[in-house]
């Protein structure tokens, strides 16, 4: 198996076979502030997570100060709508966020990696690039399809996560479809590169078949951190016949 293209190999290695907890809230939930987003990244430590994929600046610089395991940074642009987000680029969308991610103290820079036009007008190519060259980091490629990932592998990605599947026009799913473990299992098979199952996960078995499937690591985080979500999913397992009439 290749391992990257970046000089910290070492990073790399130290996420296989394990489980990575993505700790984030979105504007106006009530766990969108640093220090319980460094609560809920402890808590899943406690729970076993050998690293964290993290959202913000401010976030990554809280969980830093408070671990030495490896953090997965990104960004998310404030300015594309949920509905956009299907056609633009929203995760790392430029090179100086990757930048700042690195400054802030991750160790992976996660980004977009589809065919999707860039905010900086730099190719995915020339950002996975510019990212190994002038921050030494290594680069984790979102991805949403089998095409996708095979690029991003030519292209020098470090790291191949299927975190976009389903969040793309190409593949939009309804929010309650599983992973696509099939996805995974086509990638390990085509590519060299540590191959990543992200998104939709919520079943531990889910993460059992991902490592038969040739998974090299598994992410989970709404099923874990995101208790509004989990909550949901309970109420609406309450029958009609249970309602108050």
């Amino acid at each position: 198996m290749k391992i990257g293209h970046s000089s910290d190999h070492n990073i790399i290695e130290k996420i296989k076979g394990i489980l990575i907890v993505s700790c984030q809230a979105d504007a106006g939930e009530p766990l969108a502030v640093p220090e319980h987003i460094k609560a809920l990244a402890l808590s899943a430590i406690m729970g076993g997570a050998k690293a964290l994929r993290l959202e913000g600046i401010e976030n990554i610089k809280a969980v830093r100060a408070a671990t030495h395991l490896p953090i997965i940074g990104l960004s998310k642009s404030k300015t594309i709508s949920n509905s956009d987000r299907l056609d633009k680029v929203y995760i790392t969308a430029s090179f100086a966020e990757a930048k700042a991610l690195a400054e802030a103290g991750s160790d992976i820079i996660a980004l977009d990696a589809t065919e999707r036009p860039r905010a900086d007008g730099l190719t995915l190519k020339e950002t996975i690039a510019r990212i190994h060259k002038e921050l030494n980091k290594p680069v984790w490629a979102d991805i949403s399809t089998l095409a996708e990932g095979i690029q991003a592998e030519k292209f020098g990605a470090d790291l191949i996560s299927t975190t976009l599947f389903g969040y793309t026009k190409e593949t939009k799913l309804a929010s309650d479809r599983g992973p696509d473990l099939d996805l995974v299992k086509k990638l390990a098979k085509e590519i060299k590169t540590p191959v990543i199952l992200e998104g939709r996960v919520w079943y531990p078995e889910e993460v059992t078949k991902a490592f038969e499937y040739g998974a090299f690591a598994v992410v989970v985080g709404s099923a874990i951190t995101r208790p509004h979500l989990i909550t949901e999913r309970f109420v609406r397992a309450i029958p009609k016949s249970a309602e108050i009439k």
